[in-house]
């Protein structure tokens, strides 16, 4: 049976002499044309019908009428065009889009005359040219509605990619496209010569998109910046006028694709440790990013900022967003590779929104859906008291609390007051420890304040490994300890294994032991992956670190605990490791002067597990 075709070409200011050989170059193999009219227009051709009322709605309400039009009409196959593209061979591309050997999906056509394979699976079909199966469009349900012209082509793509869609570039027929008002420049190089607004929109809309979709756009992301970042902005600056409304529209551009919220994921700004010396908080930053990210939100974490109220702080915030200066307790000179690679995996892994200015600011709070307190020992007022950290600044915005912590078994008494009033507005609050609920819950009235695991749990054994690297053969104990504890070197002689590494903390970053019999090495440059993989091969770790019994315990490795702290020091962070321990039925892993029995590791993955399922579904209400 013959297939019936639609085809939709989206006017604006059209050439009639280039609109007509557009038209002839397809019209044959039609059965019917629809003319968008974006500005007034009443030229007629062969089985074209005049569609729009003559006022500039961009291209996405145009596609949409066409699409309905299609559905409503019985057609089986939407063909979108633009105004200014001529086909080369038409008949050859619809023949091969048509043919019994083609693979299910989207097809869009060459741009230049190079010879390719017949199908080509790709990402980057542009919007003229494209042939849609209407049955594969009633699934993917048309285009955006927030865009009127840019990056529309490349939501589309993806938004079919992300369903099993595939997108293919046909090896028959090609098309003339025209990109911008092109011209050559002293002979030397093109430029598009886009007017600000659309700068600004291709900025905007794209990263918006790149943001959305995340890993299935990544190569585009490449693409986009390796054309537009390196070719097109240097030539704009060497080759085009008005040169500043086209770069402020630019900088715009980017600016907002990266502050706006994702359409359909909420944001959620998490307040956090991260990208320090010490492993446990960059860890627990990453797995809570990755499981906002699971449940359908747009993550990213509040770097700490001074309050721009005069020059000075503005200028402090311009510095600790660009780096300049270091705000780190320890002082990371004596593994400088080691802090290269946490940097570089906090930049690819956890998304950062910097304050440096009030509008910056306002913008956060006004395009943020939630604010979350998160991990780690944030609420440790007796190490440090930030009103940042219980989200003062964020007055009149939604709030929460997930999987925090209060480090000690309690909040000093000068604080209380103050802590009672920064929460007064929080919704759902959960803390890491039951001495926590209990502090926070005497401190707030509250009786609806639950314990969830720490976020390193919501991430299984795999997922971990996942993102580990290196390998070491042999057995080994990995020693990763905060500080130095005389009994180190004799438990190492007991564990009966000779071959020791030591991970460096940034607490600790020149621990030293000598074994007799042992081989000890050193492993001063390991950074998040590094760390991860070495503790997920583990014969035995030996530990003070409560991350480092945290992630022991979930990737199954045997483990030691040493105390850090005298547990009558007022400032004692033992009962964290104490609860945890209460958790995992792992008491017997903290150091007494005897080795403790193996551990029952089907039982403690069970114990796990139900911490998993306990934080998510915690998680999942705190975000709503």
């Amino acid at each position: 049976m013959k297939k019936r075709i639609l085809a939709v070409v989206v006017l604006y200011n059209p050439d009639p002499e280039l609109l007509a050989r557009n038209i002839a170059s397809f019209s044959d193999c039609v059965d019917h044309i629809l003319l968008w009219r974006n500005s007034p227009f009443d030229a007629y051709f062969p089985k074209t019908e005049p569609a729009g009322d003559e006022t500039n709605q961009g291209i996405s309400v145009a596609l949409n009428f066409a699409a309905a039009y299609a559905v409503s009409h019985g057609y089986d196959y939407l063909l979108t065009m633009d105004q200014d593209s001529v086909w080369k061979d038409f008949p050859s591309f619809l023949s091969l889009a048509l043919s019994e050997d083609a693979p299910e999906g989207l097809y869009g056509a060459r741009l230049d005359e190079r010879p390719q394979p017949d199908y080509v699976q790709v990402l980057n079909l542009i919007t003229s040219g494209m042939l849609i199966p209407v049955h594969l469009l009633k699934r993917i349900g048309g285009w955006r509605t927030d865009f009127k012209v840019d990056c529309l082509d490349v939501d589309f793509v993806l938004h079919a990619e992300s369903m099993g869609i595939h997108s293919y570039r046909l090896g028959a027929g090609s098309l003339i496209h025209r990109f911008g008002n092109r011209q050559r420049v002293k002979g030397l190089f093109y430029v598009y010569n886009y007017p600000p607004q659309r700068l600004y929109t291709i900025f905007r809309n794209h990263i918006l998109v790149f943001r959305e979709y995340g890993k299935i756009a990544r190569s585009l992301k490449r693409v986009f910046v390796r054309t537009w970042v390196w070719h097109r902005v240097p030539r704009i600056i060497l080759g085009e006028k008005p040169l500043v409304p086209k770069l402020k529209a630019i900088i715009r551009g980017a600016r907002d694709g990266f502050s706006a919220p994702v359409p359909g994921k909420p944001r959620v700004a998490l307040v956090t440790w991260f990208n320090t010396p010490n492993y446990g908080t960059t860890i627990q930053a990453y797995a809570t990013v990755r499981a906002l990210r699971f449940l359908g939100t747009d993550p990213f974490v509040v770097f700490r900022y001074l309050d721009p109220v005069n020059l000075k702080a503005v200028k402090d915030n311009w510095n600790r967003k660009h780096g300049i200066r270091r705000f780190w307790k320890q002082e990371p000179a004596p593994w400088p590779v080691k802090i290269r690679r946490i940097r570089q995996f906090c930049k690819k892994e956890i998304p950062v929104y910097y304050v440096v200015t009030k509008r910056d600011l306002s913008r956060l709070k006004d395009s943020t859906g939630l604010f979350l307190a998160g991990s780690d020992q944030l609420w440790n007022c007796r190490d440090h008291f930030q009103p940042f950290e219980f989200l003062a600044f964020a007055d009149g915005c939604r709030k929460a609390a997930f999987s925090t912590s209060i480090g000690t078994g309690s909040i000093p008494g000068q604080y209380r007051e103050k802590v009672r009033e920064y929460l007064s507005g929080f919704g759902p609050i959960s803390l890491r420890e039951a001495s926590g609920v209990r502090e926070i819950s005497g401190i707030t009235g509250r009786n609806d304040i639950v314990q969830v695991a720490d976020p390193t749990f919501l991430l299984t054994a795999s997922q971990w490994r996942e993102i580990g690297t290196g390998a070491v053969e042999e057995p080994y104990v990995l020693v990763y300890l905060l500080k130095w504890h005389e009994e180190t070197e004799g438990i190492l002689a007991r564990t009966g294994i000779s071959n020791i590494i030591i991970v460096p903390s940034g607490e600790n970053p020149m621990l030293s032991l000598s074994v007799p019999g042992a081989s000890v090495t050193l492993a001063g440059d390991a950074g998040i992956r590094e760390f991860i993989g070495l503790l997920a091969n583990a014969a035995l770790v030996l530990t003070d670190s409560y991350h480092g019994v945290a992630l022991s315990a979930n990737l199954g490795r045997e483990f030691i605990i040493l105390k850090r702290f005298s547990d009558s020091d007022p400032d004692s962070q033992n009962d964290r490791v104490y609860d945890l321990c209460r958790r995992l039925s792992a008491e017997d892993r903290i150091w007494s002067g005897t080795m403790p029995s193996p551990t029952d590791k089907a039982a403690m993955q069970q114990r796990v597990s139900a911490m998993r399922d306990e934080a998510f579904a915690q998680l999942k209400k705190t975000v709503g």
